[in-house]
C-alpha cells in the first residue's frame, strides 16, 4: 500500500464572521511551514511539527487575502487541538486563552462593519486602521512621503527626486490641508490651470500630472478617495509632452563648437583672456562633456559619468566603449545596451579629461565609484547645471541662435545622422538603445562592425559629400581606406 499524503487544511478557525461579501478568521499561518518530506513529484508529504506558526487575522475580499499577525504563536497540533475544544461544549483548560485570542476578531468586526457600510472599504485600510492609523493620520501627503521613501528604498532616487520636486510644486499651489474628498475632475483641472497661469511648460506639467496620478491611485487602493483616475485626469494633458524635435542643433553648429574647444581659447578682440584660469578650465570641461555626449550616440550626463572601461573596451584596443543606459535598464533584456567607437574627437576629450585607461575605472573623475546612489544623484544634477550655464556663456561668446542644455546632445545625435541621408534608421535606434529587436543573434555579435559605425558616426561633424563631377568622386576615393576602396571596386564588379 502507497503512504498516504500528508494532508492539511488552511481553513482551521477558531474564531470567524462574514459581513457583505467580507470575510475574516482568526486562524494560523501556514504559508512558510517549513515542509520536512515531499514525495517524488515534490509534492510535501510531512511539516515540522514541532514549529511555530504565526496566529492571524485572515481577511478575504474578492478572492484577495491579507493576514494581520496578533504577535501569538501555536504549533499545527496543538491549534488543531483548540479548534476542535471550541466546537466543543465542555469547559477545557485552554478556555481562557482562546477568550483571549477570540477578542482579537472581536475588536476587528465593528471596523470591518464600518468601513464595509460607507462604501470605503479596502484591505489595504484595514490593514492601517488595525496598525492603530486612523484616517486623520493617514494624508496625500503621508501617501506620497510613503512613496518618496519606498523609491529610496528600491534605489530609485531619480524617481524618488521627481516625486519629491512634484510634492513641493503641489504644495506650493493647494498648500498643506487638501483632504481626500477634495481630489475630484475638478480639483485636477484647477490645479492645471494654476500651472498654466504660473507659465509652467507642459513637459512639466505633464510630470506633476503623472506623478500626482499614481499618488492617487494609491490612495484609490486604501480606500481613501473614491473613484478611477482615468475620468479623474480626463483632458487634464497628464499624458502629453512638449516636442523636442527643435532641440537640435546643425552639424555646422556642433563642427564651430568643437573647433572652439579644440583650440581652448577664450579671448576679447583686444587678444585679452575672458575668463580666470579655473572658469577658463570649468567652461571648456563641461563644452567637452557636452560634446563628448554627442559624439558617443547620444547619452544623457548621467551615463556618461557612468561610464567605465569594462572588458569591451580592452578586447577592441581602445576602439569602442560600451554601456548601459540607467534610464531603461532592467525594462528589456540588453535593450538597454549601447556600444560605439572610440572616434578621433571623442579621443581627444579623453586625452584632456578622461582617467587613464584601467579596467573597471569610470571614464571621467567626476562620479567615483565611493559614492552612495543619492549622492551619485546630487553630482549628476549638479554637473547639468554647470552644463547649462556654461552652453549658455559659450553660445554667448560664439553668437549662436539657440542655447542647447545636456539633452540636446540626444536629440541632435538622432537629428543629424536622420538628415545626413546616408545612415539607416536602424543604425541611429540602435546607436540610442532603441531597437526592437530582442532576437537571440543580436545578444552575441554587434548589428554594425566598427568601420560602419565610424562612417556613420563621422556624420556627426562633416555633410554628406554629394557626387557632382569625376573631381568629387576621385576626393572620395581618396578619403577611403585601402580596404574600403576594395570593398568598393569588389562590390562594383558585380
Amino acid at each position: 500500500m502507497p503512504k498516504k499524503k500528508f494532508m492539511f487544511t488552511d481553513s482551521a478557525d477558531l474564531a470567524n464572521f462574514n459581513y457583505k461579501g467580507i470575510y475574516v478568521s482568526l486562524t494560523i499561518d501556514i504559508r512558510k511551514w517549513a515542509v520536512t518530506k515531499r514525495d517524488e513529484a515534490g509534492h510535501p508529504l510531512e511539516h515540522d511539527q514541532l514549529q511555530e506558526l504565526p496566529i492571524v487575522l485572515r481577511i478575504t475580499k474578492d478572492s484577495k487575502r491579507l493576514y494581520l499577525p496578533i504577535g501569538e504563536k501555536c504549533k499545527w497540533n496543538d491549534w488543531l487541538e483548540m479548534c476542535k475544544h471550541e466546537q466543543s461544549t465542555r469547559v477545557r483548560s485552554d478556555s481562557e486563552k482562546r477568550a483571549q485570542l477570540k477578542k482579537h476578531i472581536t475588536n476587528l468586526k465593528p471596523i470591518v462593519y464600518e468601513m464595509a457600510d460607507a462604501g470605503t472599504f479596502s484591505l489595504a485600510r484595514i490593514k492601517d486602521r488595525y496598525n492603530g492609523i486612523s484616517n486623520d493620520d493617514v494624508t496625500i501627503y503621508t501617501i506620497w512621503d510613503e512613496y518618496i521613501q519606498e523609491k529610496k528604498n528600491e534605489g530609485e532616487f531619480g524617481t524618488a527626486g521627481v516625486g519629491k520636486d512634484t510634492r513641493n510644486r503641489f504644495i506650493r499651489d493647494n498648500g498643506r490641508e487638501v483632504k481626500f474628498s477634495e481630489i475630484n475632475f475638478d480639483f485636477v483641472q484647477d490645479w492645471v490651470r494654476k500651472m498654466q497661469k504660473a507659465k509652467l511648460s507642459t513637459t512639466y506639467i505633464g510630470i506633476n500630472l503623472r506623478t500626482f496620478r499614481t499618488m492617487v491611485n494609491r490612495a484609490i487602493r486604501k480606500g481613501y478617495v473614491k473613484g478611477n483616475t482615468e475620468e479623474m485626469f480626463k483632458d487634464s494633458g497628464y499624458n502629453q509632452m512638449e516636442s523636442r524635435k527643435d532641440c537640435f542643433m546643425a552639424v555646422t553648429v556642433f563642427q564651430q563648437l568643437y573647433d572652439f574647444w579644440e583650440k581652448g581659447e577664450a579671448k576679447d578682440e583686444n587678444g585679452k583672456e575672458l575668463f580666470i584660469p579655473r572658469d577658463k578650465n570649468a567652461l571648456f570641461r563641461d563644452l567637452g562633456l557636452f560634446l563628448f555626449m554627442y559624439f558617443a550616440n547620444g547619452q544623457n550626463l548621467a551615463d556618461t559619468l557612468r561610464l567605465e572601461y569594462d572588458n569591451w573596451y580592452f578586447s577592441s584596443q581602445g576602439k569602442q566603449l560600451r554601456f548601459q543606459r540607467h534610464k531603461t535598464k532592467g525594462r528589456t533584456k540588453g535593450g538597454s545596451e549601447v556600444i560605439f567607437p572610440v572616434t578621433p574627437e571623442i579621443q581627444k576629450i579623453l586625452d584632456r579629461y578622461g582617467n587613464k585607461p584601467k579596467l573597471g575605472e569610470r571614464v571621467f573623475p567626476i562620479l567615483d565609484k565611493s559614492k552612495t546612489p543619492e549622492q551619485e544623484l546630487w553630482v549628476i544634477q549638479r554637473y547639468n547645471k554647470y552644463i547649462r550655464k556654461h552652453m549658455k556663456k559659450v553660445a554667448a561668446l560664439l553668437k549662436l541662435e539657440q542655447t542647447p542644455t545636456s539633452t540636446w546632445a540626444r536629440h541632435s545625435f538622432a537629428t543629424n545622422l536622420n538628415n545626413s541621408g546616408c545612415v539607416p534608421r536602424e543604425y541611429i535606434q540602435s546607436s540610442m538603445a532603441h531597437s526592437s529587436n530582442n532576437d537571440i543573434t543580436s545578444k552575441y555579435i554587434g548589428s554594425y562592425p566598427l568601420p560602419k559605425m565610424q562612417e556613420y558616426n563621422s556624420y556627426l561633424l562633416k555633410i554628406p559629400q554629394t557626387v557632382n563631377s569625376t573631381e568629387d568622386l576621385l576626393n572620395i576615393l581618396k578619403a577611403m581606406s585601402e580596404e574600403e576602396r576594395a570593398a568598393l571596386m569588389e562590390e562594383a564588379s558585380k
